[in-house]
């Protein structure tokens, strides 16, 4: 399975990752374990979100799951090419 990540921040300046797949969201959340370094923010309806909670877990998360990392442009590309599926 192909995942997708797009690095962001929080409100409160704390790093997060948000993640998309062509198999939709409910099977990238199956397929990513987390430990205590990383707080999941998912949901019906929406993307899957990481949260970092010690420096580095990110970095760590994205080389463990072979997530492919986009930049903002390439990230609102790959979504629409994607279209509905993401969302399953």
């Amino acid at each position: 399975m192909t995942i997708y990540g797009l690095y962001g921040i929080t409100h409160d300046w704390g790093r997060l990752l948000t993640v998309m797949s062509p198999q939709g969201a409910t099977a990238a959340l199956g397929a990513i374990a987390v430990d205590q370094e990383v707080a999941v923010n998912a949901g019906a309806g929406k993307l899957t979100q990481y949260h970092e909670r010690r420096d580095g877990a990110l970095a760590r998360l994205v080389e463990t799951h072979g997530i492919v990392v986009l930049n903002h442009r390439d990230w609102a590309a790959k979504k629409a090419e994607l279209g509905d599926s993401i969302w399953r």
